[in-house]
């Protein structure tokens, strides 16, 4: 179980075990934080992500180079319109943009809702080693509770598939043909290779379950409803946020016994016949419950949750018990329509049996101190059906804009370095009439730059910094005499680009010389795992001593390039590549001096010619 205040476990989570590098990863989530994105490639890189005080670092050298290290090599998918709009554009993001793909569900009534990650891993000893993640969270970092599971295995010789892996390995597979937008060739057969790799990787599964019995469960994508559940249920426990009237009478109806814990606002809304089917109901007690406090206009009200984000399904059989963590909520469109994924782990029910769940001892900490029990009878804040409403216009808004086929095309302004993005839709746009206004605008920009979403929608003199894919929507509803209003992001196709954008947003976030010096040492100091540990990475990313720009730092900058050079030639090729791109940019003498020049190119030809040995 992920604790509220656990955001740092899921980072600890991707990081690369000892011994080995990140080849490939690729993510799902159905709502998507770009902030938090941002901070993925730390883990990948070993960098320090986490402060003294716990909370996340974003030195930008270190978000720089983890993003232009890794953002090759992984791939986040999410639901098309659950973007969240940041309260401040971070230029970064320039690096991020490739890596994130908006998708849509088969089923038009469904959401995707997955939360998997599937990571590769080269180790030294030349061994392939894969890490599957399975979460009830999306990539977010809310404050709310939450479960995975984390399965550890190494790719096999063997030439046929694990039966058990293919559903994973199909899961992966159809992840590209969910997006309107294409991907690059070079992307496509890096999540190709992780779907075919994965049918053939032998899991370590949690100790005390039986690795015969444990399987994955996906749904939605072969437009058949889920069943995972079998027909023998003794006794149930179910825990999940949203629930529906059917699900739970069906677990009901099974004959055995039925535990529900969810929230007391989605007990309340459960018919009289589910309520008294149970036989205990139970929410997160209030002192736990520490939710996010995200305002609603940015994320929809069906994602605010007053501290339970888990979905965990415990099943009693026989001598044996399952548990069903994941995505899955407790609802018909989750087991009907939806994308979702989780895994069934099988083990003996005296250990892990609805009982031991349910069970208080003295001296322990039990996942029932966490409840507190639910009473029908009392009396609750009346269900806010104006609410809901604006919540099911602001869906209907997002699947709309999403269907009309955004996209962008940016063409040279009437001044150098300075473009205009046209942002068209290939079919009408059809909203509900309740959505009186709509507007977008580059995230790059303020909002008080949007404009009215109709046709072409033209963003005048953008530069280098201020072109990007990544675009925000304000959708304002009514309802009654009650107005409404959510934002939201896509990630569209950007025609017409300047293919040396990505450089000139370097070059902007490298101001001077002292930086570029920083980042250098940065470069050929940090990014394994000793370094992060011992505190020579914190060390770096510190002033130069109160010392000039130009000259003080070059004598221990030579020092560490000829401690690279000996140790091997990729640190120096990093710094190699940061070069090239600088020099494609303007100005690059106001970067690069003539005096760190006679100390880099005798470097960087010994380094060439130990690479060409």
């Amino acid at each position: 179980m992920l604790r509220p205040d656990e955001r740092a476990h899921l980072l600890e989570l991707l990081r690369p075990p000892s011994g080995c590098q990140l080849d490939l990863a690729v993510g799902t989530t159905f709502s998507l934080d770009l902030i938090s994105a941002l901070m993925l490639p730390l883990s990948f890189a070993f960098f320090d992500w986490e402060q003294p005080d716990g909370e996340l670092a974003a030195d930008p050298l270190a978000l720089l180079e983890a993003l232009r290290r890794y953002r090759d090599r992984f791939t986040i998918f999410c639901q098309s319109g659950q973007i969240r709009l940041p309260p401040k554009y971070p230029p970064l993001l320039t690096f991020l943009e490739p890596c994130i793909y908006d998708v849509e569900p088969p089923d038009k009534e469904g959401i995707f809702h997955p939360k998997v990650w599937a990571l590769r891993f080269g180790a030294e000893d030349g061994r392939i080693r894969y890490r599957v993640l399975c979460l009830s969270r999306n990539l977010t970092f809310d404050r709310c509770w939450d479960t995975v599971v984390a399965l550890d295995g190494e790719l096999t010789d063997r030439s046929n598939a694990i039966a058990a892996n293919h559903p994973l390995g199909d899961f992966v597979a159809a992840l590209p043909g969910l997006s309107p937008r294409s991907l690059p060739a070079k992307r496509r057969q890096g999540l190709a290779q992780i779907a075919d790799e994965l049918r053939r990787v032998r899991f370590t599964w949690p100790e005390g379950f039986d690795e015969d019995k444990c399987c994955f469960w996906v749904g939605g994508l072969d437009g058949r409803a889920a069943a995972p559940f079998g027909s023998r249920r003794d006794k149930s426990l179910i825990v999940s946020p949203f629930l529906s009237n059917s699900v739970v009478q069906d677990f009901i109806d099974s004959g055995g016994e039925t535990h529900l814990v969810s929230r007391p606002e989605t007990l309340q809304e459960l018919n009289p016949a589910a309520l008294s089917g149970c036989d205990s109901l139970h929410f997160l007690a209030p002192q736990l419950a520490d939710g996010t406090n995200d305002d609603v206009s940015t994320i929809g009200r069906g994602e605010v949750l007053d501290g339970l984000h888990a979905k965990l399904f415990v099943i009693d059989h026989g001598w044996d018990a399952s548990l069903f963590s994941g995505s899955f909520n407790a609802t018909v469109h989750a087991f009907k329509h939806n994308v979702e994924f989780m895994i069934e782990l099988v083990g003996r029910k005296s250990r892990f049996g609805v009982d031991q769940f349910l069970r208080r001892a003295k001296g322990e900490m039990n996942f029932a101190d966490l409840l507190q029990p639910y009473d029908p009878n009392t009396a609750s804040a009346p269900i806010d059906l104006t609410a809901q409403k604006f919540d099911d216009l602001f869906q209907a808004a997002k699947k709309a804009v999403a269907a009309s086929g955004p996209h962008l095309v940016a063409t040279p302004a009437d001044e150098p370095d300075l473009f205009d993005m046209s942002l068209k839709c290939a079919k009408p746009l059809r909203l509900p009439d309740a959505i009186v206004d709509i507007l977008a605008w580059p995230i790059s920009q303020l909002a008080n730059r949007a404009l009215p979403l109709g046709s072409p929608v033209m963003f005048p003199r953008l530069s280098f910094t201020g072109l990007t894919p990544l675009i925000a929507f304000g959708v304002t509803a009514r309802v009654g005499e009650a107005k409404s209003s959510c934002t939201f992001v896509m990630n569209l196709t950007l025609d017409g680009a300047p293919a040396d954008r990505e450089d000139h947003v370097l070059r902007s976030l490298i101001e001077s010389r002292d930086q570029l010096l920083r980042y250098i040492l940065f470069l050929l100091s940090a990014g394994d795992e000793a370094a992060a540990s011992s505190g020579e990475l914190a060390g770096l990313l510190q002033p130069l001593n109160g010392a000039t720009e130009r000259t003080a730092p070059l004598p221990s900058l030579l020092e560490t390039m000829l401690r690279s050079l000996h140790q091997g030639p990729a640190q120096l090729e990093r710094v190699e590549s940061l070069l090239e791109a600088l020099r494609r940019g303007p100005n690059e003498t106001e970067l690069i001096s003539p005096e760190f020049q006679k100390i880099w190119e005798p470097i960087w030809g010994a380094a060439q010619q130990v690479r060409s040995k």
